[in-house]
């Protein structure tokens, strides 16, 4: 990973989001690419087997999710020493690996994301964490591109009432008429953005899949206040 980037924190907290262009080195790179063109060739499972949200759409938009115990390379990246250094700079006080997960969007039917915030999929209050979405290809607004709408993670500390849309599949959270800023990026690019940025992605109406790689990290394990088990994952960097 290039870590020489400047990572402008006083960006992220303006504006809940920052864009590393070109932070992967091929290595790095080439691994997620490997790890996500192996788990294509199991057939889709929108709602992970019963453990996750029912947002996937068949071959149309994909996700796999909690595999990187699968790869060693994957493993190695998600839970290294670089990615720790990383996301340090947004989550100073400590960094546990909260959920990971691949989302394929399908050549020419590759389904749109609406509007939403990370957050609103969990439901019960909890610390704000951090999105690592890492383009696996070349990304732009005709394939797939992640558009954000900028606002400071620190004007709230909660998400904002998100309604399910049941033929998208997703969870809703704005509905309004901006179009947000687009991510065109090339692959091996990081957008890094809080659990409260509100972000969408447009369809893929090109003739080529458009592969990302989400990671999530908060700055301590969230916990389910009416079970007291841990939601998704708690592993320490």
């Amino acid at each position: 990973m290039r870590l020489d980037h400047n990572i402008d924190v006083g960006l992220f907290r303006e504006q809940g989001f920052v864009i590393l262009p070109d932070i992967l080195d091929d290595d790095e790179l080439a691994t997620l690419c490997d790890a996500c063109d192996a788990l294509l060739s199991e057939p889709p499972d929108d709602d992970n087997g019963g453990k996750g949200h029912n947002i996937g759409r068949g071959h149309s938009r994909r996700f796999f999710r909690h595999r990187h115990m699968d790869f060693d390379g994957l493993r190695d990246f998600v839970l290294g020493a670089e990615m720790k250094h990383l996301v340090s700079n947004f989550l100073p006080d400590g960094v546990i690996l909260f959920n990971e997960q691949f989302v394929v969007k399908a050549a020419n039917t590759g389904a749109s994301f609406g509007w939403h915030q990370d957050g609103g999929y969990i439901p019960f209050d909890h610390d704000p964490y951090v999105t690592v979405w890492i383009a696996l290809d070349d990304t732009t607004v005709e394939n797939g591109a992640v558009f954000l709408l900028p606002r400071s993670p620190d004007d709230t500390a909660t998400p904002v009432k998100h309604w399910w849309n049941e033929d998208g599949k997703e969870y809703v959270g704005y509905d309004g008429p901006d179009p947000g800023i687009p991510a065109e990026v090339s692959a091996g690019s990081i957008v890094i953005f809080s659990s409260l940025t509100l972000h969408r992605s447009s369809p893929n109406v090109t003739d080529r899949q458009r592969r990302g790689y989400v990671v999530q990290y908060a700055g301590a394990p969230i916990i389910d206040p009416s079970s007291g088990e841990v939601r998704g994952m708690a592993t320490s960097l």
